[in-house]
């Protein structure tokens, strides 16, 4: 009898655990602004972990919404960056980044950064790398011939410039042809083979590609740089325009404490920025934008942070200052727009909440 009530105990402590789990998650619709909307709540814990899913985890690809769930299961789930969807691309747009690995990275734009698992953050700008030998921070120029860094701005690029830098890796799954520039190759952290080629891609095993465009920058600065058995060391940061000019930070603040961007562990990016700091910023960001993004109504996948510091996921339907004043209204103090359209999708607590009607490039999830 003894055991039979302690197995009973044992299902009972289960079943409390997972109602608690789902509890996390808090689903309502409602109606703001005149606007029905899914709203999705996260409060996160040490149980909790969010994720950034692909196609076969692969940079370009495109499968239905329905296909990520039944892979992955989440408790909660939305679709996440632009992609290239009507020229059959179906390449993404900004950056993407899982398990601490660069998927696609570049452009100016707003971005959600999760890093200890299941703590997130807001920012706005250009993430890059900084590059580093030998874990040297700075160059000598007292030692001929040989200098210690040098920046990376694109990663896993569609289209390659060839006055610029690029890293690809092992994400990237599109034919890609090289235009004579200089191709270092990075295996175990360390400078394997230094070549030219005008040749499709070949990836190393085990390791990445550094491309210098043909008009990137001379042989002197490839050679002074990237000798053969030099460790290679990557540190993202972020770059951002003010009314002084482009600063570059090494850490973000989050409640007081600076958190560097090499903690980043899951990356999604879209845009325009709508919130920050609790003000509407989205008619600075909009510019350049294509009229059904600056005026237009359409449907919309928005994500932000509130004061209490959970994830806001909606889906919902309007125009730029709507939508900006739907977040402001849930308390939001960050917040961005994700794809929309055809793209816009949601599932949370075992119940699809928003279909998409085409088959997306990359969904955020929470587990």
């Amino acid at each position: 009898m003894k055991k039979k009530v302690l197995a009973m105990c044992a299902i009972f402590t289960m079943l409390i655990t997972q109602v608690r789990c789902m509890a996390k998650v808090d689903v309502k619709q409602v109606k703001l602004r005149s606007k029905s909307c899914n709203v999705v709540t996260v409060t996160s814990d040490e149980k909790t972990a969010f994720k950034v899913v692909k196609p076969n985890m692969k940079q370009v690809g495109a499968t239905s919404f329905k296909n990520y769930i039944n892979s992955y299961k989440p408790m909660a789930a939305i679709n996440a960056n632009y992609f290239e969807a009507y020229k059959g691309g179906l390449y993404p747009y900004g950056t993407q980044m899982t398990d601490g690995k660069m998927i696609n990275m570049s452009g100016n734009h707003a971005s959600l950064l999760v890093f200890d698992k299941n703590k997130f953050k807001i920012v706005q700008g250009m993430l890059r790398y900084n590059g580093y030998l030998d874990g040297l921070r700075e160059n000598d120029w007292n030692i001929k011939n040989k200098a210690n860094t040098f920046e990376i701005w694109n990663v896993n690029n569609n289209s390659i410039n060839e006055k610029g830098a690029y890293i690809y890796n092992s994400f990237r799954n599109s034919p890609t042809k090289f235009g004579g520039g200089t191709v270092i190759e990075v295996v175990n952290d360390k400078v394997s083979k230094v070549y030219k080629s005008s040749e499709n891609m070949v990836l190393p095993k085990d390791g990445y590609i550094i491309y210098y465009g043909k008009d990137a920058c001379d042989d002197k600065y490839i050679s002074d740089r990237f000798k053969l058995g030099r460790k290679v060391e990557l540190e993202l940061v972020l770059s951002k325009k003010t009314k002084d000019g482009f600063v570059h930070e090494e850490s973000f603040d989050y409640n007081g404490e600076k958190i560097p961007y090499t903690k980043v562990t899951e990356i999604i990016s879209a845009g325009p920025l709508l919130i920050e700091d609790s003000k509407s910023v989205y008619e600075r960001y909009v510019k350049g934008m294509e009229a059904k993004m600056t005026k237009g109504a359409g449907a919309r996948t928005l994500i932000g942070v509130n004061k209490s510091n959970q994830l806001v996921m909606v889906t919902t339907s309007g125009t730029m200052a709507q939508v900006t004043s739907i977040m402001q209204d849930l308390g939001c103090t960050e917040a961005f727009n994700l794809d929309g359209g055809a793209s816009s999708a949601m599932y949370a607590n075992s119940k699809y909440l928003r279909q998409a009607g085409r088959a997306l490039n990359t969904v955020f999830i929470v587990k």
